[in-house]
């Protein structure tokens, strides 16, 4: 036993090795975008992250030069704490341990939510993520979005294992990106209170407050500049590649493109209330799950790795024709555009606007028996 083991870590370690040393390469190829954000941040943490102008001598003075105008951090100030580290190296390097970090948490997030439903080791949850679209854009850009799928995936373990306290601490990962999984931050709020499992709210407000008050030692003045730097974004009249940006561009107003997001909490509150007696995170938590990345205002394709979860559930309870089937059809689309056919017909990065909906539908249409039989069991107890 102690001989495999060490097999495992040195295969471990060559595969690492190997995928650094290709992620090293590959980032002098590919365009600078997201990861230079974080980069960036890192190093002026201290200064101000959030200015434009700086970012810019910055990257200039070392070289690098991400699309233009130059990408400046969003994130709310507690989510630099996360990225510190990629102060101490190159970007280069930075670039080649994010991608090995964010494999390693793709594949071991995946795996710790199969281990939900199935004790049992298998290659299915290393692989499927491997094959879903959204972890190649989030490995192309270097997206910190990545971090929010790890705070999911650590909430739904641990409130699994009644780990309240450190349940409501992984939270801090996903408030990195809130606008991501909005609905399901929400759904942790009512069934905290309602189950009078308050250590969870307890916990993540602690993880918050000692979060600002670290950076905040970093740097004093670092609220006043994100505050700054959001009246810039809301301001903006940018589409968004969703369900939202849909709406925007076919009807030229800017209010549509919050109407999803509306909606879906609006259908929270509903389906909150009708299954608040027997909420079971492993099955109403995923569909939530699902639905917040679909109707959120802001979001990307690769912030459809969040979804993850939901797609692994659909996977191992529901019908695998109908998963198979969306599953293929949805990443057909994202191949499409990784490979640039859909560019070379004339369109734009919202031609990836229908897929967080798509994978919404490949978890609806996957678990439908599944749903239909729990509102028949509900209404057989009614």
């Amino acid at each position: 036993m102690r001989l495999k083991n060490i097999f495992a870590l040195l295969l471990i370690v060559l595969s690492c090795s190997a995928l650094f040393f290709a992620a090293y390469l590959a980032s002098s190829a590919l365009p600078v975008q997201d990861l230079s954000i974080y980069w960036s941040a890192a190093h002026l943490v201290r200064s101000n992250p959030y200015s434009f102008q700086a970012v810019a001598t910055f990257e200039k003075a070392n070289g690098i030069f991400s699309v233009s105008p130059f990408l400046v951090l969003r994130n709310p100030p507690w989510a630099i704490l996360f990225v510190l580290p990629l102060g101490l190296f190159s970007y280069r390097v930075s670039f080649a341990l994010w991608t090995v970090f964010s494999i390693l948490a793709v594949t071991s997030c995946s795996r710790a939510i199969w281990r939900l439903f199935v004790p049992a080791d298998s290659l299915a949850p290393v692989l499927l993520p491997l094959f879903f679209g959204p972890t190649i854009v989030l490995l192309l850009l270097g997206q910190w979005t990545i971090l929010v799928l790890i705070g999911v995936t650590l909430f739904l373990v641990l409130v699994e294992r009644g780990r309240d306290w450190l349940a409501g601490a992984s939270l801090l990962l996903v408030a990195g990106k809130p606008h991501v999984a909005l609905l399901f931050l929400i759904a942790v709020a009512f069934w905290s209170i309602y189950r009078k499992r308050l250590a969870i709210l307890y916990s993540a407000g602690l993880a918050l407050i000692a979060s600002c008050v670290a950076i905040g030692a970093i740097n004093p003045l670092i609220f006043s500049q994100f505050l700054e730097r959001t009246r810039e974004f809301v301001g903006e009249r940018m589409v968004y590649p969703n369900a939202g940006g849909i709406l925007y561009v076919t009807s030229g107003s800017h209010a549509l493109a919050l109407a999803p997001q509306i909606a879906g909490i609006f259908w929270l509150l509903l389906y909150w209330f009708r299954n608040r007696n027997d909420w079971d995170w492993k099955r109403q938590g995923m569909l939530v799950l699902a639905a917040s990345v679909a109707c959120s205002y802001y979001s990307f394709p690769y912030d459809e790795i969040v979804v993850l979860p939901a797609l692994i559930s659909a996977f191992l309870n529901g019908r695998r024709t109908v998963f198979y089937l969306c599953f293929a059809a949805t990443n057909a689309g994202y191949a499409a555009y990784l490979f640039q056919f859909a560019g070379s017909l004339g369109f734009s990065y919202m031609f990836l606007s229908w897929t967080a909906t798509a994978w919404l539908l490949t978890y609806l249409a996957s678990t439908a028996r599944l749903n239909l039989q729990a509102v028949a069991i509900a209404d057989a107890g009614n």
